[in-house]
């Protein structure tokens, strides 16, 4: 009798352990199927996104679109070649629609020129993206088409004339082509929702163009205004009580229980649910009970060498968890320090290429401290202190020059994590010609400078500001190489807010066919093995980065002109 209590006491307590931690298992697996689904769907949506965020901004830079803005009657011939330029961009692109606006909203180029439903003569001044664009920024928008009711992405960017001032809008139309139905969304679905609350895209036809919650009437008025879902009535789910501030929540739409994920993206503004359908972990919890009961009933006789069984299967799984997790553990260790060893390897890559450059500004004074040293011993023996005072003084000072290349090595390569904060300009200057100051002795390069007083301060990386100069430097210094008098002019002005630096040479200049690609990457007209074509696709990034611009021209004089304009720091007469 009391063995059977302790049998049945055994199978319940059996039957409880696994029915925890079966639950707890599948349970966690849900998690992670979920958070796999999530990761893999916001990385396919922000690729779609990233994938051609640089189109509208590329395209704004055409001359051809600048030029139309510009001219307050164009020609058709002006027209036409526009619209071409942008079908074409838009085939290779292969996006929905690409269109200019001028800065009233008016589309006067489209790629959809030659169609029924085109864009041109169409104003969508309405369009949030391009009241963004008019105001300097990067338009995004997510809506149904006006004029063809198809779901897109819109990026819009400001085009700008000569002076900097805003002149239009360019604006691409991309489509997501995430998949919304297929075998991945059979179990589970998904929804993306604006900032709104907006379901725009979804797994489950019934859940798009519903909100999460009811939306207020100040919210309603504003979709309607910007006609972002032209004229569809949205009205809440109010079968799925979502949470929409919880990251991991249980729901249920009455007929089915899902776990929810809620993943934010900060770049689209958009929210993504992935719902993953509970069911499995029920019938998961369901089978391995039957399964452990059938076997239970079986055994209850040999109830001994079951515990017995289970026990040495305990052990020898905690002890194979134990010896998973110490060789886990030893293989982080050994990544960390491979990856430390990674970083240490490219800093002394870096620090070799740019020492390479000055290898000979070390070794000249070395040669001449080495002869210094000899000639102050043999003034000492034959009595001349003063004559070697003076060799010794001569060594100080070689030294001293040393030391200054070194130093400025040190800060130029140090690492720099792209602050931007009130910079001293004439010192960055200064540090970037001491730099080249190797590469400028060994030709005849006359170099002339013009700095004005309210210069010196700008809102700049220290870093990033001295690599641009020394770029800019480096290529004036080789664009005069094959000039019979090699000069290079540095002027430093203020106005309207930005201080301005030019660094022009004297040599051929830059063709026309060249100019529109001078800060594309890989761009280089120099000959194979003297460049990549990195150098001012760099430099010019980091200029836009720094909140500034670096632009190019050929100067009346002869030679190109490249200039980089910064904003001037508020207490720019204070250091």
């Amino acid at each position: 009798m009391l063995a059977g209590w302790v049998a049945i006491l055994f199978s319940a307590i059996t039957l409880l352990t696994v029915y925890y931690a079966v639950r707890q298992n599948a349970e966690q697996r849900l998690q992670q199927e979920t958070a796999v689904l999530s990761q893999q769907l916001v990385s396919q949506l922000e690729a779609e996104l990233e994938r051609h965020k640089y189109l509208p901004t590329l395209l704004a830079e055409n001359p051809e679109a600048q030029a139309l803005l510009q001219t307050a009657s164009p020609l058709p011939d002006a027209v036409l070649r526009v619209n071409r330029i942008l079908k074409k961009a838009n085939r290779i692109a292969n996006t929905a629609d690409t269109y200019l606006m001028r800065p009233d909203g008016l589309t006067i180029a489209a790629s959809n020129w030659d169609q029924a439903s085109t864009f041109v003569g169409r104003n969508f001044s309405f369009r949030p993206y391009f009241q963004q664009a008019v105001q300097g920024h990067l338009g995004r928008y997510y809506a149904l088409g006006t004029t063809s009711g198809e779901r897109g992405y819109y990026f819009a960017s400001s085009v700008r004339g000569e002076n900097g001032q805003i002149i239009g809008v360019m604006v691409v139309k991309i489509r997501i082509t995430i998949q919304e139905s297929g075998r991945a969304w059979q179990a589970a679905h998904f929804m993306v929702a604006d900032p709104e609350g907006v379901v725009f895209m979804s797994s489950n036809p019934a859940w798009r163009l519903h909100s999460l919650q009811a939306l207020s009437a100040e919210v309603l008025a504003s979709l309607k205004q910007n006609h972002r879902y032209a004229d569809t009535a949205i009205t809440p789910l109010t079968h799925l009580r979502l949470d929409t501030t919880a990251t991991l929540q249980s729901v249920s739409d009455g007929h089915h229980q899902y776990l929810v994920q809620r993943t934010g993206m900060e770049s689209a503004g958009w929210t993504l649910y992935i719902l993953n359908d509970a069911s499995s972990v029920t019938r998961s919890v369901v089978l391995t009970l039957l399964l452990t009961a059938f076997m239970l009933a079986l055994t209850l006789l040999l109830l001994y060498l079951l515990w017995k069984n289970q026990r040495q299967r305990r052990e020898y799984e905690q002890q194979a968890r134990e010896q998973l997790e110490a060789k886990v553990e030893e293989r982080t260790r050994e990544l960390r320090l491979t990856q430390g060893e990674l970083v240490q390897a490219a800093k002394m890559a870096a620090l070799g290429q740019l020492s390479a450059g000055i290898n000979h500004e070390i070794n000249n004074p070395l040669t001449a401290i080495r002869a210094y040293a000899d000639n102050a011993a043999q003034f000492l023996d034959i009595g001349k202190p003063d004559i070697a005072r003076s060799n010794l003084m001569e060594i100080v000072g070689l030294t001293e020059r040393m030391a200054t290349i070194t130093r400025q090595l040190k800060t130029f390569s140090r690492k720099s994590a792209g602050q931007i904060e009130t910079c001293d300009l004439h010192r960055a200057l200064d540090s970037a010609l001491g730099i080249i100051q190797p590469k400028l002795a060994q030709t005849r390069i006359a170099l002339e400078q013009q700095r004005a007083d309210n210069t010196r301060y700008v809102q700049a990386d220290l870093v990033w500001l001295e690599q641009i100069l020394v770029n800019l430097l480096s290529n004036a210094a080789e664009a005069v190489q094959e000039q019979a008098e090699q000069c290079i002019w540095i002027a430093l002005q203020q106005a309207d807010g930005q201080v301005c630096v030019s660094v022009r040479d004297n040599g051929p200049g830059i063709s026309e066919q060249a100019m529109p690609h001078v800060f594309e990457a890989f761009f280089t007209t120099k000959t194979i093995g003297k460049g990549l074509g990195l150098g001012l696709s760099i430099s010019y990034r980091l200029a836009r980065d720094m909140h500034g611009n670096l632009g190019v021209r050929n100067a009346p004089e002869g030679g190109a002109m490249f200039t980089l304009s910064l904003q001037q720091a508020a207490d720019g007469s204070q250091p």
